[in-house]
């Protein structure tokens, strides 16, 4: 296959050569070559497809409808793997029955396991499970058993710092709009304190560790360029004040930030010190959103637009160039996963995104960017050399 005219990563258009689904040369436009197959990406943007390591199902429920469009939404909005948090629960016999289906799907899907109590790590990680995901504020035996079998297996663990405890009840970040709007806040030190203590357990047990969706510059201070943090996009574009009206497309866990902390955030990932980039999806029905604030559930359904975002709050405004974004979105998140993909280059494999930089777009009245005019659609999702969108 080849793909004719490609802005790779915006720039002058390129030849790409595909070859039992790697990418064998990238040449000069209109030189000769052998293929049968051609696609012509003429003012179109190739990127490698992106990966994110934070996904969840609609209404965080397990169902092959939801999973079945899960992949759709996915495939669509140019993703090629994610890691899909769990909320399944499942026992042992039924976790292997569940990864036999993801076998069989076009989007590679990695599943977690939630530390919990009666709970077989072991057993679960040994069938297949990609990583453990818990809770900083679980007790200190679960959090040493979990580090222990993380160490034993060789896997790594989602870390959420977070406590609750620190908070009464809190629904969005403590700030002046909370006080206006009379909504109990969430206390920074909730997140701040728990990523100290969670990196003096990791350190002791030398586990690996992914910094889960921290939202804070002091959070991000207390890390090391070498520590791995995954940053939710929304924390980067969208600030507390977003909450204003009561608006539910805003409730989301961590709560948006401050002004000052997007700010920071941005800058810190212009310096590298954020390893993973997450369109945070954990979509919840209307029913569930359109709610008293404080009833409300917390969530976003953001993966179908993740690229889109990304274009026009980070690229088109010239903070971040193609080559620097697709490193947090697809590059080091699928090296973590362990494939072959993430940039363009030859010996890669061929999973690309067309995307035309010039097509703009509204989203509906339940959306967190309903004010905001999107730019950039993907056009073509390319896997293993074969378009399927």
């Amino acid at each position: 296959m080849i793909i004719k005219n490609a802005k790779i990563y915006g720039k002058a258009p390129k030849d790409i050569i595909i070859e039992n689904q790697i990418i064998t040369r990238i040449q000069e436009c209109g030189l000769k070559h052998d293929q049968k197959e051609v696609l012509d990406a003429k003012n179109l943007t190739l990127l490698p497809s992106f990966v994110d390591l934070n996904v969840h199902l609609k209404n965080d429920k397990f169902s092959l409808a939801n999973l079945e469009l899960l992949e759709k939404e996915c495939l669509k909005g140019g993703i090629v793997a994610i890691i899909l948090r769990d909320v399944m629960d499942f026992d042992e016999e039924s976790f292997e029955l569940f990864l036999q289906n993801l076998k069989q799907k076009k989007l590679r899907i990695f599943t977690s396991i939630k530390v919990k109590e009666n709970k077989n790590l072991a057993t679960l990680i040994n069938k297949g499970a990609f990583c453990l995901e818990l809770e900083s504020s679980l007790n200190a035996n679960l959090l040493r058993l979990s580090m222990q079998y993380a160490l034993m297996k060789d896997v790594p663990i989602f870390v959420r710092c977070y406590d609750e405890d620190f908070d009464d009840n809190g629904v969005m970040n403590d700030s002046a709009m909370s006080f206006e709007l009379g909504l109990s806040g969430m206390s920074r030190v909730a997140e701040l304190s728990e990523v100290a203590k969670i990196k003096e357990i990791a350190k002791f047990y030398k586990s690996k560790i992914v910094f889960d969706l921290l939202s804070l510059k002091e959070s991000l201070n207390l890390l090391s360029s070498k520590e791995l943090a995954l940053v939710g996009l929304h924390h980067l574009i969208k600030d507390d004040k977003n909450c204003e009206g009561f608006n539910t497309a805003a409730k989301i866990m961590p709560p948006l930030r401050t002004s000052k902390d997007v700010l920071f955030l941005k800058k810190a990932l212009k310096q590298g010190k954020i390893k993973f980039l997450s369109a945070m999806h954990s979509p919840k029905s209307i029913s569930l959103k359109d709610l008293a604030f404080d009833e409300a559930a917390f969530g976003i359904h953001s993966i179908c637009e993740f690229i889109s975002l990304c274009y026009t709050f980070l690229v088109k405004e010239n903070f971040l160039s193609w080559e620097e974004l697709c490193k947090v979105t697809s590059l080091n998140p699928s090296e973590f996963l362990g494939l072959n993909s993430g940039e363009i280059k030859p010996g890669r494999e061929a999973n690309f995104v067309l995307f035309d930089e010039n097509e703009s777009f509204k989203l509906n009245s339940s959306s967190l960017y309903a004010k905001d005019t999107l730019f950039g659609v993907p056009k073509h999702h390319i896997l293993q050399g074969e378009v399927i969108f």
